[in-house]
């Protein structure tokens, strides 16, 4: 106390009240208390961001796995329609020829 007194008196040239100087000094200990506390969450928030980043890459992966199976799902599915189409027509040829040759 006898050290912000002094930092006091230095810097206003007067003498200060001690109950001027013990008022100042629990507002600078309440505002340290709220910038401290700030600083906390502010580190807690950046450790949650940080977690988060390194876990985008594993889910980015993820993505295209999925998007890769997906597509190769989407290509089959289109080959074998493909593939039914056209057999469908073949056969539709074959019945032709075929009720053609008993007629």
């Amino acid at each position: 106390l006898t050290g912000v007194t002094g930092y006091l008196t230095g810097v206003t040239g007067d003498t200060v009240p001690p109950q001027v100087t013990q008022e100042q000094l629990r507002a600078a200990e309440a505002a340290l208390a709220l910038k401290q506390d700030l600083i906390d969450r502010l580190k807690a928030e950046a450790e949650r961001q940080r977690a988060a980043l390194e876990t985008i890459p594993v889910l980015q992966a993820q993505a295209d796995i999925y998007r890769a199976d997906f597509e190769a799902e989407r290509a089959a599915r289109e080959q074998l329609h493909g593939q039914r189409e056209a057999l469908q027509e073949e056969l539709n040829q074959l019945r032709l020829r075929l009720g053609g040759d008993g007629a």
